[in-house]
């Protein structure tokens, strides 16, 4: 199992790579439903990991993480398989303009935020059991990156807060969702994760 969590972890690390070189091209080109049908592939990829892991570390603490972590995975490759969906419909099926842009911009909501920000608040759930799992191992190093990455469990909490909330807090109102930093830190998680697995194989 191993093995082979490598092999397509990395192929889903590429997909992430072709989609940051190739991003300004697809945008100019009104690709973006072939651009969340490749991201739902990535994430597709790295399901295996949380399971990987769990073999890996063999630890009865990180079951309850490893189910967190796949939720995270499975929610996001279903909303990016949704999100393709209603854009390949948007694009190609309302040329008479039926759907307004404010109906197809209320789908789009209801298919991403907070939807997407619950599956980073698991992910950051599974990072910190993670990082309790390394720590009872005596990784000190994979246990501080892990602990660091549960610390954006507060950023995603409160971008969901400010989102569901009809009272805005100021507070929550404060922290918006940057893509930059959210496809930053996904990468690098997943890069970390699957150089761990690399390396103990």
């Amino acid at each position: 199992m191993l093995i082979s969590t490598m092999i397509i972890g990395w192929a889903g690390i590429l997909i992430f790579l072709i989609i940051a070189f190739t991003f300004q091209k697809m945008v100019k080109n009104n690709e973006f439903a072939f651009l969340h049908i490749l991201m739902a592939l990535m994430y597709a990829m790295w399901l295996p990991l949380p399971l990987a892991l769990y073999q890996l570390l063999n630890s009865e603490l990180l079951q309850v993480g490893t189910i967190f972590g796949l939720a995270y995975l499975l929610m996001l490759v279903i909303t990016m398989e949704l999100q393709t969906g209603h854009i390949t419909f948007i694009v190609k099926q309302n040329d008479d303009m039926a759907i307004k842009d404010k109906q197809a911009d209320y789908m789009m909501a209801t298919l991403s935020n907070p939807f997407e920000g619950l599956s980073n608040v698991f992910k950051c759930i599974w990072a910190l059991f993670l990082g309790i799992t390394f720590w009872n191992s005596s990784e000190i190093l994979m246990a501080s990156l892990m602990f660091l990455y549960s610390l954006l469990l507060f950023y995603y909490l409160f971008i969901i807060l400010d989102t569901s909330l009809i009272k805005r807090v100021k507070l929550f109102s404060k922290v918006k969702p940057n893509p930059f930093i959210i496809n930053l830190e996904t990468l690098f998680f997943s890069i970390i994760l699957m150089s761990y697995i690399t390396l103990k194989i």
